[in-house]
Order: structure tokens, then sequence, then C-alpha cells
């Protein structure tokens, strides 16, 4: 499989300094798809037909609502319920037409079942998937290919809990064997020392709200419980991409 290598933005990823910069680069890449989405696009014949068809996940739709662009999101809407009409309709009316409390039962299970099919997918996810793999793809090529790029990552925070997943599951694509191995150990050995580390320094977040450390220095753990939870969820994360 050939993938676009992104060195530019995971070279500046690594130099940042972040927990993990995939996270970084994700949360740009749901920003720039939200945009998308709000955008003119929307008014081409194309993109709605894509929209109307499979929509976007609660959490992206609450993006959308939230975005500061009322007419685009409207017209998404308005074309979004029509579809959405044409499914529920045989529903509403089973439901309507039900003569028992177990026909009403069985018409509204049959309703939500096609309302849950209606809402697996999400266009934000697709186009942010597409990057995460150029993404990962990309750190497990220049890993083997560039021992500076080795080394930085090597001296970096590593990467969250989350994202070595999507790391190692799209290395299999980039690498083989041995280099593959080799590499596994490397994501995990990095991904063990990072927990380590922001362990402790949640740790010494504690122990600063006591009395007789309130003088002493925070030595960087001021937002050490928040690392700590990011650190293994994630953000930016991709949650039900559109499946064909």
């Amino acid at each position: 499989m050939k993938i676009q290598l992104e060195t530019i933005p995971v070279w500046d990823g690594v130099r940042e300094g972040s927990e993990c910069f995939i996270c970084s680069l994700m949360k740009k890449a749901e920003e720039d798809a939200v945009r998308y989405y709000l955008s003119s696009a929307v008014m081409t014949p194309e993109v709605r037909v894509e929209t109307n068809r499979d929509g976007f996940c609660s959490h992206h739709f609450s993006l959308l609502a939230e975005g500061g662009k009322p007419q685009s999101l409207a017209l998404v809407m308005d074309t979004y319920y029509e579809e959405s009409k044409g499914i529920y309709a045989k529903g509403f009316e089973r439901i309507q037409d039900a003569s028992s409390p177990r026909k009403l039962e069985k018409a509204v299970s049959s309703f939500f079942s096609s309302v849950h099919e209606r809402e697996k997918g999400c266009l934000i996810c697709s186009r942010m998937e597409e990057r995460l793999v150029r993404y990962c793809y990309t750190v497990a090529a220049l890993w083997k290919e560039d021992s500076e790029f080795r080394k930085a990552l090597e001296e970096s925070k590593g990467f969250c809990m989350h994202h070595t997943e999507e790391l190692y599951r799209v290395a299999k694509e980039a690498l083989s064997g041995d280099d593959l191995v080799q590499y596994g150990k490397f994501l995990f050995s990095l991904l063990e020392r990072s927990l380590d580390r922001v362990q402790h320094d949640d740790w010494w977040m504690t122990q600063k709200y006591k009395s007789e450390n309130k003088d002493k220095p925070w030595n960087g753990c001021e937002d050490a419980q928040k690392r700590a939870v990011y650190k293994l969820i994630g953000e930016g994360r991709v949650i039900d991409p559109v499946s064909r």
C-alpha cells in the first residue's frame, strides 16, 4: 500500500516537546475537517451527497453546532433531515399501526435499530483517519531511515497510550521482519518510560498540596493531573469513520 509521507508535520511534531505529538496533529486535523464541513464546500452536490448519506458522529455534530457557521450547518441539516425522513417513514407508520404492547415494542425496537444504523459512520472521523494513517506511517518510515529522527524520538516524551496502539497498527504497513520487531519494542519502551514519568509528576503534584511542601518548586508539574489523563486516552481521537 502506497501512503504519502508527512515528513514536515511529523518532524515539527517531535520537536514540539508535547506528551504526544500525534494528539496535537490530530486535533489540528479535526479542526480542519470541521472547518471544511462548515465552508462553502457544503454547497457542492458531491459534498451534500456525502453529508446526506453519512453524516457525523455525535461528538463531531456537536463541534459543527458550536462552529459559528449557522448558514452552512443549516443547509447540511436541512437535507440530512430530508434524507432521514425517508429512512424513518416506515418505522413511524409501523408504530402508529401497532395494535398491542408486544407489536408496539417490536415496532419501536425496529425504529431505533434504523436510527442507530443511520448514526453509524462520520465524515469528519474519516478525514481524520486518513491523516492519522499518514502520520503513523511517516513516524515508522522515518524511524527506519533517519537516525537523527530516531534519536529525537528517543529523547521525546513519547506518545499517549491510544496513539501508541495506532502507531503499532500502521507500522505493519511500513515495516516488516526485524525492523518491525525492533520498532515495536522501541514504541513500548518509550511508552513505559513516559507512563512512569507522568505518574511521578502526578505524584509530586499530590505532594505539593501538603503544607510542608508548599514552598518547594513545582518542577513543571502544575498540569500533571491533566497530562496523566490525556497520556492514557489521547486527544483528537478518531471515533467512528465511515465503513463501506
